[in-house]
């Protein structure tokens, strides 16, 4: 876990009075304005120390910066670039595009450098202010905890580690295999094929053909500009160009949670040359982003909605559990002899939403597929934050969802009236495993699972009583769907696989241990390990597979030239 000081502007310039970021902005030359939009996405961004390009201004900055962390007692080096504070000022210059851009006559590189730092160092402090520290708990690990969701959470659905380099092709392959699962779904029934076309027409494409060779032609194009660190990219046919035009704007409006740049992640700068805004919310365009596409087109057509009810019932259920989760997990575990539930023709009351026997060892799923108020994500308030959680994960006394339907399900399986499988009935030696899976990312951020299976322990033991057996019920795993997808291969290949990785990771997540060390800077060093090894997700453990580059190739091979 690393928590870094983000600069502000009353640190570094004491003597001058704070202005509004557009002022500065205002004073930046239009070319700079849009080219370092797409800079943001290329690695090794610049900090104080490296900022500028003129020796004076950067000694200036170097002392200054020096000097407010000598008074302060700051040990590690601040930053004043971030994810979150590039895609605001992103955000800002194409919502005040028109304003900044016309008539700009700018052209000082050195005033250039010092309104763009001046402009971060404004919107540090917004961020700044927007994190709540005064409501966290009253235990010291607890409240290192809730630093870690407070700091973590809004950026989320963002990367995790500042190389990003995994992180993005996992979410390129997954997002790949989720939109061809969705076109299946898509083409399983007649109802469904307005819904399909209209999402089609939404990329200025024609066919679902056209579609698939659009969107891998750009995923590709994105392999590579990542792997160059560059961001600037051309199109050489029309029907490209009309793919991509789909995905940009020039109304755009700042948010909270940057909902208009996740619509419209990319950028013209000028005739078939475009630029990336942020490359995991192109990636999101295809899938994230296209549900609630798909949500407008739905709800706009009354045959479905009388059919199938409320668009969020009728994803959740019909396609991301009944389809998805379904169709990955029964891939996974596609042995005769995993044992799984009877099917029936209409879904009985507390029945699991996945369940999976091998030998004695039993995995019971819960399917997750939530979304999270873009207030509530971005508030930085973790009694906010908590409270949505256990709405979504916990339910209360009247209705049990996710952990609480889990908590049934093990219920009903020490009682020897288990319905879905008699075998269990007869068998008191069981190793059951709880699992939610989700369907978004941001519920991997770090210590979401530690929080949520606190919970759970909580409500299982006092459900439970005098039948609640550590040693054979475990505590609780989340795990989103992109990362089944990833292991999906190294989990195919031997049965104990799955169980492995799931019991590694309980055990870090139980782990507890005290740090007792004279040396501070060691002492600090090994807290921080310890906690960062105990509050990182299962999609973010190191385990002993890397997906082969030729199943991703496979993905591009109706598209790869010869």
């Amino acid at each position: 876990m690393k928590i870094t000081i983000r600069l502000e502007f009353e640190y570094i310039f004491p003597e001058e009075e704070e202005r509004d970021i557009l002022y500065y902005l205002a004073k930046v030359s239009s070319e700079t304005l849009l080219k370092i939009i797409g800079f943001f996405n290329t690695k090794s961004l610049p900090n104080f120390d490296n900022f500028f390009s003129n020796p004076e201004v950067a000694k200036d900055i170097y002392n200054r910066v020096f000097e407010y962390t000598k008074k302060q007692s700051i040990r590690d080096k601040p930053e004043v670039i971030s994810q979150q504070g590039s895609l605001k000022l992103s955000e800002l210059i194409l919502a005040n595009k028109a304003s900044l851009i016309e008539n700009n006559n700018n052209n000082s590189i050195d005033d250039d450098e010092i309104n763009i730092f001046k402009a971060f160092l404004i919107i540090n402090s917004e961020l700044n202010r927007s994190q709540v520290l005064n409501n966290t708990s009253e235990v010291n690990y607890e409240k290192l905890v809730d630093y870690s969701i407070i700091f973590s959470f809004p950026i989320s659905d963002l990367a995790i580690f500042e190389n990003d380099d995994i992180e993005f092709l996992k979410s390129l392959y997954a997002t790949i295999v989720k939109v061809e699962q969705l076109f299946n779904f898509l083409n399983s029934k007649k109802e469904f094929e307005k819904l399909k076309t209209s999402l089609i027409q939404s990329f200025n494409t024609n066919n679902e053909k056209d579609f698939f060779k659009e969107m891998k032609y750009l995923f590709g194009k994105l392999l590579e500009l990542k792997t160059t660190n560059n961001y600037i990219f051309k199109v050489d046919n029309n029907e490209s160009e009309k793919f991509i035009n789909s995905m940009i704007s020039d109304d755009i409006n700042t948010d909270v949670d940057f909902t208009y740049i996740k619509i419209n992640p990319l950028y013209k700068l000028e005739d078939k040359t475009y630029s990336i805004i942020n490359y995991f919310y192109v990636v999101d365009k295809f899938y994230r982003s296209t549900k609630y596409k798909i949500k407008e087109i739905y709800e706009a057509d009354e045959n479905l909605t009388s059919q199938f009810g409320d668009f969020l019932g009728f994803f959740n259920k019909e396609f991301s559990e009944n389809f998805l989760m379904k169709n990955i997990l029964d891939e996974i575990f596609y042995e005769r002899y995993f044992i799984k539930k009877n099917e029936t023709e209409n879904e009985l009351d507390g029945e699991p939403d996945y369940y999976l026997r091998h030998n004695n060892r039993v995995f019971i799923f819960e399917n997750k597929d939530v979304w999270i108020a873009k207030s509530i994500k971005s508030s930085g308030d973790i009694e906010k934050i908590n409270k949505v959680l256990k709405q979504k994960f916990l339910g209360d006394n009247n209705h049990k969802v996710g952990i609480g339907q889990l908590i049934n399900t093990i219920e009903e399986l020490l009682s020897g009236n288990f319905r879905f499988d008699n075998y269990v009935n007869q068998n008191k030696n069981l190793k059951i495993y709880p699992i939610l899976l989700v369907h978004d990312r941001i519920f991997q951020s770090l210590g979401i699972n530690y929080r949520l299976n606190q919970w759970y322990l909580e409500s299982a033991k006092s459900r439970l009583e005098n039948k609640y057996n550590p040693s054979n019920i475990k505590s609780l795993t989340v795990i989103d769907i992109d990362t089944m997808i990833l292991w999906s291969p190294h989990l195919k290949k031997k049965d104990k696989n799955f169980r492995e990785i799931l019991d590694s990771h309980l055990t870090k997540l139980n782990k507890y241990k005290k740090t007792n060390i004279r040396d501070y800077e060691y002492g600090l060093e090994l807290v921080n390990r310890r906690l960062t090894e105990r509050l990182t997700a299962i999609s973010h453990r190191e385990i002993p597979y890397q997906l082969p580059s030729e199943i991703l190739i496979n993905k591009f091979k109706d598209v790869l030239k010869d």
